[in-house]
């Protein structure tokens, strides 16, 4: 199942399909805003990026095969975001995963 990973000050969030919480974008001005999640979509209305610590990577792992690998995280670097979508409301995270260069976040 596709998930990522959040951090939101001292706390690590785990997100799915389905899952309510917020989720941070990097403005043009270098600093983080906040959106309501949505999940995730194919589609792409307003590209975003993502603050996203970590995603899943679902390569090896096949849940009829019982000898197939879990999902393993793959990090991300402190200057690299996810693709997402915004629809004014709702922020999504688009698929397949796509890591994107941006600078780093304004303190």
């Amino acid at each position: 199942m596709y998930s990522i990973r959040i951090r939101t000050n001292q706390r690590t969030d785990v997100l799915q399909q389905g899952d309510k919480a917020n989720v941070g974008a990097l403005m043009r001005d270098g600093s983080i805003r906040y959106f309501y999640w949505g999940g995730f979509s194919l589609d792409m209305q307003r590209k975003v990026k993502l603050t996203v610590e970590a995603f899943t990577s679902e390569r090896n792992w096949d849940p009829r095969n019982p000898n197939s690998q879990l999902p393993h995280w793959v990090e991300l670097n402190e200057d690299e975001y996810l693709l997402g979508s915004y629809d004014g409301t709702l922020v999504y995270t688009v698929l397949p995963f796509t890591i994107l260069k941006g600078r780093k976040p304004q303190s």
